[in-house]
């Protein structure tokens, strides 16, 4: 008959052996889950997201630009957020009325959608009929003939911005063909096919709008086949063509920049500024032989001196500060 251990028999065969009835084991931690819905998956690869956010991206600041000076205010558009969905979820989230307007690109096959917010819309025509753009409560009103012409002006224009934005990666030759108010007529892929869908606000005035660009995958699965991180990092590298020069220039040559002068600066009590009265003069600490600061975008860029052109005031530059805030 086998002997049976004592508790102590047990303990000490336990201690050496190195281990004690007390010891702790790490047990490893389960990784934490992610949610995967097999019936949507994600065709378009977190690469690919990025270098399409990326390219995108450039696109805003060229319509902030082109819509800036066409409006004579200044509007930004910000960076895109991209989704995938189904085309059935595009279109039940698509408001009951919207803009639309179907795109065709050459060389692939399929339609894309440019969606407009209606109140963007018409933010845009009163403020090129001359008018402050305060005035875009027309959000379920069909546009009429001229305001359907002008807006088709302004869409296409938006899509040549968007061919400039995809010139390094591939030729994007967009074409607007039908135009519709009514998302459920729209019809560019089958319910169930994977849309890429941009959405960009926009901000103008005391609003913000959307404008959305939707992509079926399939249309521009060709492109997303050819690119990564490595191919596009080596496209960004390429040695500007002149072409790309003009696209700069054009970009960048109606960009306005706030520039003002400092003329001098003083210091007075809170009762002393109230007390102010009409003829009154403030004895500024700025010496009338002493250069004054001009600034760019309330950046510190040149030290000038007053002076007056025929009638009018001026003043002519006499250095540039550099970036560390010392005179060259």
């Amino acid at each position: 008959m086998s002997k049976l251990l004592s508790q102590d028999e047990i303990d000490a065969l336990l201690e050496s052996s190195g281990n004690s009835p007390t010891a702790t084991f790490d047990v490893p931690k389960a990784k934490e889950a992610r949610i995967y819905d097999f019936r949507h998956p994600d065709r378009v690869s977190k690469e690919q997201l990025k270098i399409l956010r990326n390219i995108h991206d450039n696109f805003s600041r060229l319509l902030s630009t082109y819509l800036s000076n066409q409006l004579r205010t200044m509007i930004d558009v910000k960076v895109p957020t991209i989704d995938q969905v189904t085309y059935f979820e595009f279109t039940m989230s698509a408001a009951s009325f919207t803009y639309m307007y179907v795109f065709n690109i050459e060389k692939l096959d399929g339609s894309a959608i440019l969606e407009t917010d209606p109140r963007l819309t018409f933010f845009i025509i009163d403020r090129l009929f001359g008018g402050t753009g305060a005035i875009i409560n027309k959000t379920e009103q069909s546009p009429t003939i001229i305001e359907r012409s002008v807006m088709n002006n302004i869409a296409e224009k938006i899509l040549e911005y968007l061919k400039e934005a995809w010139h390094q990666i591939d030729v994007i030759n967009a074409h607007i063909y039908t135009f519709e108010t009514n998302p459920q007529l729209v019809t560019v892929a089958p319910a169930s096919e994977t849309m890429i869908v941009l959405t960009f606000p926009v901000a103008a005035r005391n609003f913000e709008f959307n404008i959305i660009l939707c992509f079926p995958y399939f249309m521009l699965e060709p492109i997303l086949k050819k690119i990564n991180s490595q191919n596009y990092m080596a496209l960004l590298k390429k040695e500007p063509s002149e072409e790309d020069t003009k696209n700069l220039y054009r970009a960048v040559e109606h960009t306005e920049v706030k520039f003002s002068v400092e003329l001098g600066k003083t210091y007075i009590s809170v009762k002393d500024f109230l007390d102010l009265q009409e003829n009154e003069l403030l004895l500024l600490e700025t010496k009338i032989t002493n250069h004054l600061v001009a600034r760019v975008q309330d950046h510190k860029k040149f030290t000038v001196s007053p002076g007056k052109k025929g009638k009018k005031k001026a003043v002519r530059i006499e250095n540039i500060i550099d970036e560390e805030g010392d005179i060259i």
